[in-house]
C-alpha cells in the first residue's frame, strides 16, 4: 500500500507529489517538488513497515550518513523527517535531489560500454568511494543500480542505506543487520562479505572491480541460478580473464586486465589498498596499455586463508551458512535463501569422540597436514607460473 497517491496530497505538508520514480521492498521513491519548486526524489517508507525497527533504522542511518558526506559524486540529502502520525507508526522520509539520467544498470542492459567511457565512469565511482571512505563510510552495496549518470554523463553514487560508519561519530559501528542475515547483492559481494567477516573499504574496491569487469565484458564474473551459487563462486571459482570474454576480445589491454584482476583478488590483502590506489592504477594502465603492473607477492598462507578448509562444497556451505541461515533478504529483487542450507554431497560421518590410543594416529595426522600444505604451495606456485 502506498503512502500517498500521486496528485492527491503532499508529504509532510510541503512536498507536492507529482509521480512515482520507483518502488522497492521497503519504500517508494516519489517524484516531488519542494516548496521552492525544486525537483526532489522523495523516499518514503511503506506503511506496512512503519513499526519495523530495522526498516526505520535503515532510513535513520542513511540520513545520518548522507548528512556527514559531501562530494561531487555523492547524492546529498535535502531533508529528513516524519509524516505526522503516532510516534512508532509515523512514516519516515528522505528528500534527495532528483538526478535526471539513467542508472548504470539501465545503460548496461544495452550491452558492454566503450572502453574509454567505462574507465571514465569507474574513475568517478572511485572518486565517490574515496570521498566516502575518507569520511569513515563504506557503502557495502555498490552495484550498477546504485550509480546514476546525471545527464547521461556525471556519476552520482546513491543508496547508502546499507553503509557502515567505520570511524568518527558516536554512532560507532552500529550494525542493523542481524547475525542471521547478510545484506548485499550476490554478484557484487566480496568473498569476505559472503563469509560474513568484518568489512573495510576493500569490499567496495571488489564491487567496483566487478562493475568495471561488467562494463567491459557485458556481464559480471560470476552468475548463477541462486544467491548461494553465486556466493559460492566468489569463494571458490577462478575468474575468467576479461580479455577472453566474447564481448571484450580485443578491448581489454594487458595492463587493464591486470588491474581488474587485482581489484578482484579473493584475498583482500592482495587487492588495491584503497579506491584511490585503484584509480591510480587505471590511469597508469590507460597511459601504458601494454605494461602489466607488478602484482603483490602471493604466498601459500595468504592463498589458504581465502578458502574454507578443503575448498569443497560442504566446507563452503559451512563457512557461509551462519550468515545466511534464517532466510534473511540478500538484496532487493533477489529471492530469500532457504532457512537451512545443507550440502548435497554424501553425508560425512560424525567425528569420533574417542581419544587417540597411540602415537600412530598423531603421526598420520601430522603427515596429512604436511601433504596439505605442500599441495597448497604447489598450487600457488603453478598459478604464479601460469
Amino acid at each position: 500500500m502506498r503512502a500517498v497517491e500521486p496528485g492527491k496530497r503532499t508529504i509532510a505538508g510541503k512536498y507536492e507529489i507529482t509521480g512515482v520514480l520507483g518502488e522497492g521492498g521497503t519504500g517508494i521513491v516519489y517524484d516531488a517538488r519542494s516548496p521552492e519548486g525544486k525537483a526532489i526524489a522523495l523516499k518514503v517508507m511503506h506503511e506496512a513497515h512503519a513499526g519495523d525497527r530495522q526498516v526505520r533504522g535503515r532510513f535513520q542511518r542513511e540520513a545520518a550518513i548522507l548528512r556527514r558526506l559531501s562530494g561531487d559524486h555523492i547524492c546529498a540529502i535535502e531533508d529528513f523527517g516524519e509524516v505526522p502520525g503516532e510516534a512508532d507508526r509515523a512514516l519516515l522520509y528522505l528528500a534527495l535531489p532528483k538526478i535526471d539520467g539513467p542508472s548504470l544498470a539501465e545503460v548496461l542492459a544495452e550491452g558492454p560500454i566503450e572502453t574509454g567511457r567505462a574507465l571514465e565512469i569507474m574513475l568517478e565511482v572511485l572518486a565517490a568511494l574515496t570521498t566516502a571512505h575518507g569520511q569513515g563510510v563504506i557503502h557495502r552495496d555498490l552495484k550498477p543500480a546504485n550509480v546514476l549518470l546525471e545527464g547521461g554523463r556525471r556519476v552520482v553514487v546513491v543508496d547508502f542505506g546499507m553503509s557502515k560508519i567505520i570511524t568518527g561519530s558516536g554512532m560507532g559501528t552500529t550494525n542493523l543487520t542481524t547475525h542471521n542475515m547478510v545484506f548485499g547483492t550476490p554478484e557484487y559481494m566480496s568473498p569476505e562479505q559472503a563469509r560474513g567477516d568484518d568489512l573495510d573499504g576493500r569490499c567496495d574496491v571488489y564491487a567496483a572491480g566487478v562493475m568495471l569487469y561488467e562494463m567491459l565484458t557485458g556481464g559480471p564474473p560470476f552468475t548463477g541460478p541462486t544467491p548461494l551459487s553465486v556466493l559460492t563462486a566468489h569463494l571458490t571459482s577462478e575468474i575468467e580473464p576479461p580479455s577472453t570474454r566474447p564481448g571484450a576480445v580485443g578491448r581489454v589491454t594487458p595492463a587493464l586486465e591486470a588491474v581488474i584482476l587485482r581489484a578482484l583478488a579473493r584475498d583482500r590483502e592482495q587487492r588495491f589498498a584503497s579506491a584511490e590506489a585503484f584509480a591510480e592504477a587505471i590511469r597508469a594502465a590507460r597511459a601504458a596499455p601494454d605494461e602489466k603492473p607488478a602484482a603483490p607477492q602471493a604466498t601459500p598462507e595468504a592463498f589458504a586463508k581465502t578458502l574454507p578448509a578443503g575448498n569443497s562444497v560442504p566446507a563452503v556451505v559451512d563457512a557461509i551458512a551462519p550468515t545466511l541461515h534464517g532466510g534473511g533478504p540478500i538484496a532487493p529483487g533477489t529471492q530469500p535463501l532457504p532457512r537451512r542450507i545443507t550440502a548435497t554431497s554424501p553425508e560425512r560421518a560424525p567425528p569420533s569422540r574417542a581419544p587417540a590410543s597411540s602415537g600412530t594416529s598423531k603421526g598420520w595426522i601430522l603427515a596429512w597436514i604436511v601433504v596439505g600444505l605442500l599441495s597448497i604451495a604447489i598450487g600457488v606456485y603453478l598459478a604464479l607460473r601460469a
